[in-house]
């Protein structure tokens, strides 16, 4: 199987056309993809190919570093087509910003080996435990919900870091965490993927064994240094996942509209079809229009928290209105899945179908803590002026 290599986009293709491209190839093999609860290698060959998995890589590595707005386009289209790919590209896209911009020459070396993305997704969560040895750390953990684990090289694990037996502790007096890569063939894999959406991720539950690897495959979860890159990665940590998981929103609500739409142009009721009631314009356009501002919010912010990065001037209020855009997203999705889940009646309610694996997937990826409702009231708390608020956008380094 290929790695990921970014070819150059020419002038006359964007990273929306060249994504829009694969949709009819992973449309088809979708319902295939959730019975297997994992992508196909045909259709993570051809992610790859097209170079989506590096396309917020450094462009010094062989990424593509693209503007946020580039990448809003390739993940809300991948989602379109399929939420569980685009949900996976996503996790797979950010392990490679993640890896790329702050561990060491050592672990770049290996991990972007020839100018080429060998993929890295897990769980940055700190389940694991790192002990200080010379020159790097003994590490051992167990996860769950690896999204883009089934197909990657290097395993993402957050670990908690320990020394002479005990938690170590930052100046405030909290346990310090790491983030860590540990090669593939180092990682016994657990299944436990049986659920309601996303099921072709493979968000496999997994276990890193003990092991030492040098200290270039960790940095600093709470103070990440940025080693390479421009302004993508100075946004703050926690803005690439941001707009990494509003763009499935997006793109996974967008398809909820389109079939809502096929189905009221096919479908009877009484002498007319759906699309002739009143009742189904008025809620269609309202939806409509819901999704739109939701777009236009997400992009509108991410450019701006960009621009920003690009003249070192990001404040704490502009990466709020990144929570906010990305939660905004969600519940719009949501609001959207459930109006066209409820108008489509037994339509929705057959296995199969795109409509229901939608809703579906829409669900699931909300319960994500980034998206939750959580998320938005943290962002209430720093909005209503609490002392010491934040949310994992705000706050510095990772923080879910």
């Amino acid at each position: 199987m290929a790695n990921s290599a970014v070819p150059l986009v020419s002038s006359s293709e964007t990273w929306l056309q060249r994504t829009r491209a694969l949709g009819p190839m992973i449309d088809k093999a979708a319902a295939a993809d959730e019975s297997a609860n994992e992508l196909t290698a045909e259709v993570v060959a051809a992610i790859d190919e097209a170079g989506l998995f590096a396309i917020m890589a450094p462009a010094e590595l062989g990424g593509a570093e693209a503007h946020p707005g580039d990448v809003i386009d390739a993940i809300s289209e991948l989602s379109y087509w399929d939420g569980s790919a685009g949900w996976y590209s996503h996790a797979v896209m950010t392990g490679g910003a993640v890896a790329g911009a702050f561990l060491g020459p050592r672990a770049v070396e290996q991990i972007f080996r020839g100018g080429r993305f060998q993929r890295a997704a897990g769980q940055a969560a700190p389940t694991g435990k790192a002990e200080r040895v010379d020159g790097g750390y003994r590490i051992s953990g167990r996860y769950s919900f690896g999204s883009g684990t089934s197909h990657a090289q290097w395993i993402v694990g957050g670990y908690m870091l320990h020394e002479g037996g005990a938690p170590v502790l930052d100046a405030n007096g909290k346990p310090s965490m790491l983030i860590g890569l540990a090669p593939r063939d180092s990682v016994r894999f657990l299944g436990n993927w049986d659920v309601l959406g996303l099921r072709g991720t493979g968000s496999y539950d997994f276990e890193v064994t003990e092991q030492v690897l040098p200290e270039d495959f960790f940095f600093d979860s709470a103070a990440p240094v940025q080693q390479r890159g421009g302004a993508l990665y100075r946004m703050g940590f926690m803005a690439i996942p941001c707009i990494s998981h509003a763009s499935f929103a997006l793109g996974a609500a967008r398809r909820m509209l389109d079939e809502w739409l096929a189905y009221a142009r096919t479908k009877s009721r009484g002498t007319g079809m759906v699309r002739d009631l009143h009742t189904f314009r008025h809620d269609f356009a309202s939806a409509t229009a819901d999704l739109h501002a939701a777009d236009a919010f997400v992009r509108r912010t991410f450019s701006e928290l960009y621009d920003a990065a690009l003249a070192d001037r990001v404040s704490a209020e502009m990466r709020l209105e990144g929570q906010l855009a990305t939660s905004q997203a969600f519940t719009v999705a949501k609001r959207v899945a459930h109006s066209a889940f409820a108008a489509c009646t037994t339509r929705a309610v057959r296995d199969g179908n795109a409509l229901q694996r939608c809703f579906r997937d829409i669900q699931a990826g909300s319960s994500h803590v980034l998206n939750s409702e959580q998320a938005l009231i943290d962002a209430g708390t720093v909005l209503v002026g609490v002392e010491g608020a934040a949310t994992p956008l705000t706050r510095e380094g990772y923080s879910l």
